[in-house]
């Protein structure tokens, strides 16, 4: 029996990058790997990927990340599609996002993205300013401008797109310069993720406190609010999130669920992991060439990689924002708790009222 969807995390460059972001947990992961930077991916990894996951559900998503995915250049995408398209069965639902620094966006993988209607996540910090103070090559050449050269054109073409920002101290610190840029620029749909830590590094000033998240939340909320209000919406992931936990619906996103969700990380060599946050050796689940999904699924049981994700710390067990907080990702966790929990003691009581206004436009009156 196929099971009714599958979502495989795919980087065919490896932890390759043309970017040296001073905050990238990829690349520090890579490093602390046996083997870390490994080759470009190859066709019999390719074809392990389409026809294995073509076989095990009817609705497969295929998401390209990296290091940074179009380093493998845009003809193996083509043939990646051409390869999907003679496989797949009649009934079969593909869907395809890739997620990137945009530095590598002409007019060919605009038209591309296009045609093909991959979902494109594109990384940038939400100014020039901003985005520049963290995103530069090995060089120190900063990158803003052709990450936005690279967003127009997949504006002209039509493609689909969002913009992933890094929540830093900098950012926080200048939420309405960063709302401005990219509202004023017609961007509508934003998500936002906490900068990670070093695993192995102690930061003497940490890319971002609890307390600036927390002035980055409220802020940002205010602002997303007032949009709302307004009628002029914007999608803000995390909030988008909440207002559907509270009418009801599971929460989209991993981090927001409480509990790890079953994932196929897949490196450019084969090799399989349960998390983009963990491809380190001791949680690889085995290798899609050789392993089928079953052993996969049994060796992620045997390390108890989702049966010990839950946040279990006694705070949290009896806090009164259990139900839409639930403890973190794991990844943002040490043996003290949830670094964010701070942030979210006073985020929750800050906006609660209004999400709740929100949510309750969105139940059919009886």
């Amino acid at each position: 029996m196929k099971r009714n969807h599958i979502t495989l995390m795919i980087k065919p460059s490896s932890s390759a990058c043309n970017l040296k972001c001073d905050y990238c947990f990829y690349h520090e992961t890579a490093d602390h790997r046996e083997i870390g930077q490994l080759p470009f991916m190859k066709e019999d990894v390719m074809m392990a990927i389409i026809t294995k996951g073509l076989a095990e559900a009817k609705d497969c998503s295929f998401v390209f990340q990296g290091g940074e995915p179009s380093l493998i250049g845009l003809s193996f995408y083509e043939r990646f599609v051409e390869t999907v398209n003679r496989l797949k069965v009649e009934d079969s639902s593909i869907h395809y996002a890739f997620q990137t620094n945009g530095m590598h966006i002409d007019e060919a993988w605009a038209t591309f993205f296009k045609k093909n209607n991959f979902l494109v996540g594109v990384s940038f910090d939400g100014s020039p300013r901003l985005h520049d103070m963290h995103r530069s090559d090995a060089q120190g050449t900063k990158s803003a401008r052709s990450v936005l050269e690279g967003i127009a054109l997949l504006r002209k073409h039509g493609a689909e797109f969002n913009v992933l920002g890094v929540v830093t101290n900098e950012l926080a610190q200048n939420v309405d310069l960063m709302w401005n840029y990219m509202t004023g620029h017609g961007h509508r749909y934003l998500q936002f993720i906490p900068c990670m830590e070093s695993l192995t590094e102690i930061h003497e000033k940490p890319f971002l406190t609890p307390e600036n998240y927390a002035l980055f939340l409220k802020r940002l909320f205010d602002l997303w609010f007032d949009a709302w209000e307004k009628g002029n919406p914007v999608s803000i992931r995390f909030f988008d999130n909440l207002v559907g936990m509270l009418v009801g619906y599971p929460p989209e996103s991993c981090d927001m669920a409480g509990v790890c969700s079953v994932q196929y990380v897949v490196e450019s060599d084969g090799s399989i992991y349960p998390c983009d946050f963990y491809c380190d050796d001791a949680s690889c689940l085995g290798n899609l060439l050789t392993d089928d999904f079953s052993s996969l699924d049994a060796k992620r049981t045997e390390i108890r990689f989702i049966e010990d994700s839950p946040n279990t710390v006694s705070p949290c067990t009896s806090c009164p924002w259990k139900l839409l907080c639930r403890g973190g990702c794991k990844r943002y966790r040490d043996e003290s708790g949830y670094k964010f929990c701070p942030t979210m003691l006073e985020f929750y009581p800050y906006a609660i009222k209004r999400l709740e206004h929100v949510a309750r436009t969105l139940v059919p009156k009886k």
